[in-house]
């Protein structure tokens, strides 16, 4: 106990050492570029394909996969002449989307899994000769931190913050059925369309920690290794519908009851910065170019015949370059 006490002080004393930028800076300015890809699990059961011939048969699910597509960050923040303390809000925005299509060919059925489509195929007795649909995804995402900077030593830095995290995450699926076969037999020009939804919004607290390793220092411009983790424990609410309609002037729809859930995101981002120092150390200017990746857990929640309600994760990942400026 009486070595544990001896040690409390010190790390009290080094905590405390105040860095030139949390002394001197009031405001901060920063802007990210994101080039990320999104996956989730539930990409590859949408539709069924089955291909029987006299000597082989074979069932294969179709997979959505998602392009790198680009979206932005920017925030504003101010330094607080409070215990050092320094406040932050950012807005980040992706979207991106997934196209594919199922042609027609010998031998093959092709079946729609979400229930809407399963269901108008059931009851009409129709399959589609040939598929094809896009999914399509909106993140749209604030958060707010209060953290402060800790000099651990010389060359190592932390910033435990504690703050807010809501907004949006919407997808869409827009799927198109054609040439609908009757009976399995009787192939028509008639066509169907499918539309489902899987929208989420929450809210709820977020608390990480930034860390930078200072590994060169050339008088005002200096190199460091960041890693930066957080977490956030969200209030969610899901809304998912699903709508089928051919041009038999049918129309089906599976409305779930829509589901208010907790939702946790963990998001890691790590990678090399470059800082300069600027008018005797009054200002400074910043990049980092790091990957970056953020799981929402059980974030799609859609309907399928074969699974019923669905619980699977999503992750987007990829590549963030961040440019701040403080002054």
């Amino acid at each position: 106990m009486s070595a544990f006490l001896g040690i409390f002080p010190i790390f009290t004393d080094v905590v405390k050492i105040p860095s030139a930028e949390d002394s001197e800076n009031n405001w901060t300015l920063s802007a990210d570029f994101l080039a990320w890809f999104a996956s989730e699990e539930i990409a590859s059961i949408w539709s069924d394909v089955i291909t029987i011939t006299p000597s082989t048969s074979t069932w294969a699910l179709p997979s959505f996969n998602f392009k790198w597509d680009y979206g932005f960050r920017i925030g504003a923040g101010r330094n607080l002449k409070y215990d050092q303390w320094d406040t932050a809000f950012h807005w980040s925005w992706f979207r991106t989307d997934a196209n594919h299509e199922i042609p027609s060919q010998a031998n093959t059925s092709v079946g729609a899994e979400f229930d809407a489509g399963f269901l108008a195929g059931v009851l009409n007795f129709t399959s589609p000769d040939s598929m094809s649909a896009k999914w399509s995804l909106l993140f749209n995402m604030f958060d707010w931190e209060l953290g402060r900077r800790c000099l651990v030593s010389n060359d190592l830095s932390m910033r435990p913050f504690l703050g807010l995290q809501g907004g949006w995450i919407n997808q869409s699926i827009h799927a198109k059925y054609y040439d609908l076969i009757v009976l399995e037999i009787f192939k028509t020009t008639n066509s169907a369309s499918e539309q489902l939804k899987n929208n989420f919004w929450g809210i709820g607290p977020l608390v990480g920690i930034n860390t930078k390793w200072r590994i060169c220092d050339f008088g005002s411009n200096f190199f460091d290794f960041f890693g930066d983790l957080s977490t956030a424990m969200m209030w969610g609410t899901w809304e998912c519908r699903d709508f089928y309609k051919n041009t038999f002037l049918e129309s089906y729809s599976v409305d779930t009851k829509n589901a208010s859930l907790g939702a946790l995101m963990l998001r890691g981002f790590w990678g090399l910065g470059w800082e300069v120092s600027m008018r005797g150390g009054k200002s400074h200017f910043s990049a980092k170019l790091g990957f970056e990746t953020q799981l929402w857990l059980n974030q799609l929640r859609i309907a399928t015949f074969q699974l019923q309600r669905l619980h699977h994760d999503l992750t987007l990942q990829g590549i963030t370059f961040n440019c701040q400026f403080d002054f």
